[in-house]
Order: structure tokens, then sequence, then C-alpha cells
């Protein structure tokens, strides 16, 4: 009997595409699961409130239970962090300045809208006062954030 020699399978070639796809669903996942807003201010506690929406606090300005403001963890004047918002704060006697169109600008008033995360344990009287310094300065619109009730 004759012997013929078969040829040995073909091994497959490995794919990597199982891999990749892999790869973009845990990318996927974290940009999911990750956090891009920045963190709030661990010296504010904000209010609770039983309708507000389950976001993360925005890029927003910070006042303590003391009535100390902050940007990204660094103390801050009103003046200096409107004029990082785009908004020029009137010189003492003058008017506020139109600015151009800056993105989150409030379109009634020309200047920027506002974002103020007050602690809970701020007086309300001190919290009306910051408010008014911001309208002075040359903000928008003023809203308040604060953290839904669970």
């Amino acid at each position: 009997m004759i012997k013929v020699r078969q040829k040995p399978p073909k091994r497959q070639a490995e794919s990597t595409i199982s891999l990749i796809n892999i790869v973009f669903l845990m990318l996927i996942f974290f940009l999911i699961a990750g956090q891009l807003a920045p963190p709030v201010d661990p010296d504010v506690t904000l209010v609770d409130t039983t309708e507000a929406p389950p976001l993360a606090p925005p890029d927003a300005l910070f006042a303590d239970s003391e009535g100390r403001l902050s940007h990204r963890g660094q103390p801050v004047e009103i003046a200096a962090y409107l004029a990082a918002l785009g908004a020029e704060a009137p010189v003492d006697g003058e008017a506020a300045p139109a600015p151009g169109p800056v993105p989150g600008e409030d379109a009634g008033t020309g200047g920027p809208a506002v974002l103020l995360a007050v602690d809970r344990d701020l007086d309300a009287a001190r919290m009306l006062e910051i408010a008014d310094q911001l309208y002075r300065a040359g903000a928008g619109k003023v809203s308040l954030v604060t953290r839904g009730a669970e």
C-alpha cells in the first residue's frame, strides 16, 4: 500500500479583530463611566433640592460657609472670575462695556451667565450680597447650583 502524504491542516491565522473590539469596548466604558466635569470644591456642601436633575456640578464659582469665593480650587475675586469668563468688570462709576458674544452668555444683558454653588451653611444675606456683587460686576445671569436629594 502506498502512503500518500497528507498536507497538515492549515492553521488559521489568529485574528486581532477580537482584541481590537475589546479595547474599543473598554474605551467606551471608561468614557461613559468617567467623570468629565470638574470636581466639587471640598469645602462646599451643596444645598439639597428635591427636583434637581442628577448631573455633576458644572465649572462653577463656589462660595464656602464663610462666604469666601473659589474657582477650580483657587481663591478668586469676582472681577477676576468674570474676566476669566470673558467679561470685563466695570471700573467704579463706569458702566459695564458690552463685550462680544461669549459662550454661556446671557443674551438679555450681554454679560456672562454665572453658576454659583454655595455652601448650605452660608448665610442667605451673604449669598444675596455675592449675587448682587456679581450683577454689579457685569454678570448677565446668576444661577444657583444645588444637589438633588436622594
